[in-house]
């Protein structure tokens, strides 16, 4: 008797999208798929998403990879879940909604935070937590609808994160991961508990949080209805898996000591893998479990790709431009403007932080600003102006993980950033150091199937042998990007100006804020 392959689907629940991956026992990539969903902020600071519409997303991909190979509706071994981090969700007695789901980008929490560290030993709650005191945490968030919204939280069954939510409709159970847990702020990383004291302090019940389990929890049956809309068996195991942040880590392969991740698609982010908690005293960098003695370390950006679609906007409000006798989209533009002005854009500096900024500021109020715009500077200018900050930005929260958790030995790069050789050159030369693009697709929904192929007990040893590979390519990663030597040393004296700037400009923001 032929024995049947067996299959796995990565699930990646994301802040623009949910994807999906279907791969063999391999590894090997067979097919995967995404659907879209929309941010609401209509009015200042807010960023919400409908549950409904990302659980629809999710049963939509999965339905989608399965409907292409429908003979092997009984060989899916098992799905699992990777997350973005830092949501809310309110529900009630009755399991319905409340609210949105209130995700991280949410900055309405913003003076009840800047309250909270005037008025209460917040670092002491990051030494618990490992989790920066910020208005992305559910902690704040807590707070705020505490504040402006009690009624919300008088009618609470349960406060939980969109994953939770998602799989609450397809299990009957209120669990969280023990990654996503400790994003929460509410979240004590040494003993992987709900902490008592943070709790009294939001004034909330230990029973209205979802229970903590390892990141291999699993699940042996779906809930038949929704198991028929995903065309799956209802026996498939589901794994709750962990955060997005640490699953890239873990599916790219930086793993090992020195190892340095960087993601830079609508918000970007630091990483490194430490084998216990590493903290900084200023509480500027987070620590957020991955799995048993695996802690991710690192420092996450508001402003990445977003400052380059809000630019776009900006400046070609109309769409698409006719240039050189074809259409060339705004982006591909915009790249072609900037390629052709020197580094340090002729002394024009751009301050990303268009949404408030997490590291290296942790300032919720922080703006963006053109510093030295004169009349000789062009779009161009401006365009690498907007690029270089958002690289300093990064580069200054590299040199912030590497005092924390030691050197970067490599450094491995994923994200929608890629698809711009002036910007992937841009990293390389600021950065000053050779960057690889690991060969894995969709490294966070590989990372989850990871989790899913081992016992916990064993993970510690069997992830740090994981090499992704596609389907027509098994090679290790290749280095594809070396700095050039003479930018690298322009902007060696231009990144002091930058940082010097982004200090004086915090003055600059509390004068502003008095007028306002």
């Amino acid at each position: 008797m032929i024995k049947q392959p067996k299959y796995t689907i990565g699930v990646d629940i994301g802040t623009t999208s949910t994807k999906a991956v279907l791969y063999q026992e391999d590894l090997q990539v067979v097919d995967s798929t995404y659907v879209g969903y929309a941010i609401s902020q209509t009015e200042a600071g807010m960023a919400e998403q409908d549950p409904k519409a990302i659980f629809q997303a999710v049963l939509s991909v999965i339905r989608t990879l399965m409907e292409k190979d429908k003979e092997i509706k009984n060989q899916v071994d098992f799905i699992s879940f990777s997350s973005a981090m830092h949501s809310v969700i309110v529900v009630d007695e009755k399991d319905e909604l409340l609210t949105n789901c209130i995700i991280w980008a949410d900055n309405r929490p913003a003076d009840l935070v800047a309250q909270l560290k005037e008025t209460t030993d917040w670092r002491a709650l990051y030494q618990k937590t490992g989790t920066p005191v910020h208005s992305m945490t559910p902690l704040s968030k807590i707070m705020w609808l505490k504040e402006y919204f009690p009624t919300i939280l008088q009618k609470a069954k349960k406060i939980i994160g969109i994953k939770e939510y998602v799989l609450y409709q397809l299990t009957g159970e209120y669990k969280i991961d023990y990654s996503i847990a400790s994003a929460t702020g509410l979240f004590n990383i040494r003993e992987l508990a709900w902490d008592k004291e943070i709790l009294e302090l939001v004034e909330i019940e230990e029973s209205m949080l979802s229970q903590p389990v390892d990141v291999t929890h699993r699940w042996q049956t779906i809930r038949e209805f929704y198991a028929e809309q995903m065309a799956i068996d209802s026996k498939t195991d589901l794994v709750i898996g962990a955060s997005d942040g640490c699953l890239s880590n873990l599916g790219v392969g930086a793993m090992d000591p020195g190892e340095t991740a960087i993601t830079i698609g609508t918000s970007g982010a630091i990483r490194m893998v430490t084998n216990q908690i590493v903290l900084d005293a200023e509480g500027r960098t987070f620590c957020y479990y991955l799995s048993k003695n695996r802690w991710v370390i690192g420092g996450a950006v508001n402003n990445g790709g977003n400052v380059m679609a809000w630019l776009t906007s900006v400046l070609y409000p109309e769409g698409r431009q006719l240039m050189d006798n074809k259409v060339e989209t705004e982006l591909e533009q915009l790249n072609r403007l900037a390629e052709i002005v020197t580094p340090g854009a002729d002394g024009l500096f751009f301050l990303p932080y268009l949404n408030g900024e997490r590291a290296p500021l942790w300032e919720s109020e922080a703006t963006g600003s053109y510093i030295g715009l004169a009349s000789r500077h062009t779009t161009g200018h401006m365009v690498r102006a907007a690029m270089e900050g958002v690289m300093f930005n990064l580069y200054e929260v590299w040199q912030l993980i590497q005092e924390v958790g030691g050197p970067s030995k490599t450094i491995k790069v994923t994200g929608g950033f890629l698809n711009s050789p002036l910007w992937k050159q841009m990293l390389a030369d600021i950065f000053g150091r050779p960057m690889q693009q690991p060969t894995s697709f969709e490294s966070s929904c590989l990372g989850a199937v990871l989790l899913g192929k081992v016992d916990n007990e064993i993970l510690e040893s069997s992830i740090i042998q994981h090499k992704p590979v596609l389907l027509d390519q098994k090679t290790e990663p290749e280095i594809w990007m070396q700095p050039n030597e003479q930018t690298t040393e322009n902007y060696k004296k231009i990144i002091p100006t930058y940082q010097k700037l982004a200090k004086e400009m915090t003055k600059v923001r509390k004068i502003l804020g008095e007028v306002n």
